[in-house]
């Protein structure tokens, strides 16, 4: 059975656990619980049944505690080839601090012992060679001695070496890092709870108690990166002599090229390890005496065609590798399973392979969380000479990033990072520093992900078929006002826009979809885009491409429905500002009679027209309630509003001149970034609207209610606040209100923006 259970710091062990006979039964504490589960004698005896099993692994025959007269050997190793017999006599010194040394009287007594052995044995049992073999170092006495002497001195790991040389893969391992972007630019990402990922493997590691976790993060979350690093730097410490496990790592996507898991581990013992003999069984050997730790990056990447059995029979073999000793770290996308309960059944019922009368093989849980805003900075910075070079302020750059719709939430995956620090100083570039819109930066980035999945050679759907999938269903979810769809339904749309009717293919194509493209999915099985502005930016693509090709007599059908919204708005207006459509194309839709339209195409027909800077004045006095539309980046003036609920009616960059709104609902309304010149609010609710940066002047708020309303950075001259409620409105040290009136009769002027104010 596997148990699934959430990542935690343990509780150190004090009291010994035993070994051999004495499992169960040592009352000695633990020296060092944090290395060894036992006491100073059993750590021994455990470490001298280690080494023994090293030497079977490799054909010799082990007796163990062997006694002569007054001495005992560890271990007598007897190898017999044919005519030939080779017979080592060893003796092992473990220590808790591997930087802890063995030193030249250790030598000495194994000389003794030695001599005394061979006087008392001949023939086949007679030791032509003598080991002393540690886990730690050798002090330079002990080498000067053991020469003299004719001893010969191994470490573990040296040990280990000869069994299977390792040393050019973990060369390697150092050397790919070191030529990767991440040796400069890496992220330390951290598990939700708030631990870095590094130390919570770590205390995985040195937990006698646990055999297997699972790294589970979206895509772009930073699971095969951390991989990287920390393969890499475990491959350092054990080339330098430090106590590590050796790092296996086991890439999933190759599975679908070997037959079972056991062929892929040989292929990659004898490919990517070189090492011609690559034997398995002494590999499954040392796994489960804890000097491996095999990583199985990429769960979700397992196979191009991929079916719960599938997942389960992996899933199964990976259990196979898990023992009371050994240690295994799988990483794994969550949406790579429809809903929880499949994620749960997978990780449970699955053999031992080691030990199959054990009742357990736990698999302990850690999830990725977002990179904060320190790490975000930290790593634009670890850019910074990229960033200038290209004439650049880093500030500057941190700054646009902030600006740009959505950016700053995204930013909080590292492959989305990457890719934006990557593209927006191109971008920068190709726009002969212009600002950047969002339109363009996910443009670049949507097509560097599908590039990137392509690559990894495990998609069935081209590339274009599943940015166009990604449009019409991001259409479909928007127009019918849900943020995702049921892992049941997705089939049905998938089996509609590929025109497939095979069980088989509908659910391939599923799987490719899934995991491919722009979708991760809840507990429940509910797939949604990986974040709401995918969704935004797929629909605005798809409402532009079909305006371009579309009549007057079917808009209803497009534009009917759903009202465009504001972030919808703000990427058709960067698409129309990028050439995606002529905007003539769009003004020509609102020049046909609009009694032709239903109610929400006529408004989103006047939001469209209000993103190409056409004046839409005319057009607001033929609708008698605008209520929801989005009028970002309007233009209109000369224009009275009265007694109107305008809930909905956002002004995100408008310019307004000589416009009246006389007792209207304005609440929660969002005027960021707006040019306002002589507007009058004349007893309109205003509750919670937001004015940052906007420009406002010659304007008048007389008995308005602009409570908890933002004013960052906003510049407002010249106007009247006659009876205004302004109670705990917020701005900052660039607010300003210059020359402006009746203040002083407002109710509730925060006491910390009177500084603000300049007559």
């Amino acid at each position: 059975m596997t148990i699934l259970k959430n990542s935690g710091k343990k509780r150190k062990i004090t009291s010994c656990k035993g070994y051999g006979p004495k499992e169960g039964k040592c009352k000695n504490k633990t020296v060092n619980p944090d290395k060894s589960p036992y006491c100073k004698n059993c750590a021994g005896s455990s470490f001298e049944r280690q080494i023994g099993r090293l030497f079977e692994i490799q054909g010799y025959n082990v007796t163990y505690n062997i006694k002569v007269n007054s001495t005992q050997n560890d271990l007598f190793a007897q190898l017999k080839y044919g005519v030939l017999n080779t017979g080592i006599l060893v003796e092992c010194k473990w220590k808790f601090d591997e930087n802890d040394t063995v030193n030249g009287q250790d030598v000495r007594k194994l000389y003794g012992s030695w001599d005394i052995y061979n006087n008392n044995n001949t023939g086949i049992k007679r030791a032509e060679k003598a080991f002393l073999i540690t886990n730690a170092k050798f002090a330079p006495e002990a080498k000067e001695v053991a020469k003299g002497l004719n001893i010969e001195l191994y470490t573990e790991f040296e040990l280990i070496k000869n069994l299977l040389n390792f040393e050019p893969y973990l060369n390697q391992l150092v050397s790919e890092f070191e030529r990767s972007h991440l040796k400069d630019h890496y992220i330390e990402v951290e598990s939700v709870d708030g631990y870095p990922l590094s130390e919570e493997v770590e205390l995985f590691i040195n937990d006698m108690d646990n055999e297997a976790i699972v790294i589970l993060g979206d895509y772009g979350t930073g699971k095969t990166s951390f991989c990287y690093k920390y393969c890499s730097d475990s491959a350092k410490k054990i080339l330098n002599g430090e106590d590590a496990p050796l790092p296996i790592l086991i890439q999933l996507r190759d599975y679908t090229k070997a037959v079972d898991m056991e062929q892929l581990i040989t292929n990659f013992l004898v490919n990517k390890c070189q090492i011609p003999n690559g034997n398995l069984n002494t590999f499954l050997q040392m796994l489960e005496y804890g000097y491996i730790v095999l990583i199985f990056d990429g769960f979700d990447e397992i196979a191009r065609r991929v079916d719960y059995a599938t997942k389960y029979k992996v899933f199964t073999e990976i259990c196979k590798f898990a023992s009371e000793s050994s240690k295994v770290i799988v990483t794994c996308r969550p949406n790579f399973f429809n809903h929880k309960d499949e994620f749960k059944e997978i990780f449970k019922d699955s053999p031992l392979y080691f030990e199959p009368n054990l009742k357990t093989v736990e698999f302990t849980e850690i999830r990725i969380g977002d990179l904060t805003k320190e790490q975000i900075e930290n790593y634009i910075l670890s850019y910074s000479k990229k960033i200038t070079s290209q004439g650049f302020e880093v500030n500057d750059f941190i700054n646009t990033i902030e600006e740009i719709h959505d950016l700053s939430d995204l930013i909080k995956r590292p492959v989305l990072l990457n890719v934006i620090v990557e593209t927006v100083p191109k971008l920068l570039l190709e726009k002969q520093k212009t600002k950047i819109n969002a339109a363009s930066l996910y443009e670049k980035y949507t097509n560097f992900w599908i590039k990137r999945e392509d690559q990894k050679g495990k998609t069935l759907i081209k590339s274009e078929q599943k940015m166009l999938f990604s449009q019409e269903l991001a259409w479909k979810m928007y127009n019918n006002n849900v943020l995702s769809i049921n892992y049941k339904d997705l089939p049905a749309e998938i089996k509609e826009y590929f025109d497939i009717n095979s069980v088989d293919d509908i659910d391939h194509f599923s799987h490719d979809i899934k995991t491919c493209s722009f979708l991760n999915n809840d507990e429940e099985g509910n797939f949604k885009f990986i974040h709401k502005s995918f969704m935004e930016y797929f629909a605005a693509v798809y409402i532009v491409e079909n305006l371009k090709e579309i009549k007057v007599a079917t808009l209803d059908k497009l534009l009917g429905n759903s009202l465009i919204s504001m972030e919808v708005g703000f990427f058709i207006r960067d698409l129309i500002k990028n050439n995606k459509i002529d905007k003539g194309k769009i003004i020509k839709f609102n020049k046909s009679k609009l009694d032709k339209f239903n109610d929400t195409t006529i408004k989103n027909l006047i939001s469209l027209l209000s993103k190409t800077g056409y004046d839409v004045s005319s057009l607001l006095t033929s609708v008698s309630m605008i209520g929801g539309t989005d009028l970002s980046y309007c233009n209109f003036e000369n224009l009275t509003f009265n007694n109107q609920s305008l809930l909905g009616v956002h002004f995100h960059s408008a310019t307004l001149k000589k416009v009246s709104f006389i007792n209207c609902q304005l609440t929660d309304n969002i005027f960021k970034n707006a040019n306002l010149i002589d507007v009058k609010f004349e007893g309109c609710d205003l509750e919670m609207s937001d004015f940052s940066k906007a420009k406002i002047k010659g304007s008048t708020f007389v008995s308005s209610n602009l409570a908890l309303s933002k004013f960052y950075e906003t510049k407002i001259e010249n106007s009247d606040f006659d009876s205004a409620d302004m109670t705990e409105i917020e701005g900052n040290k660039s607010t300003q209100f210059l020359k402006c009136e009746n203040l002083e009769n407002t109710i509730g002027f925060p006491y910390t923006l009177v500084k603000n104010i300049y007559k």
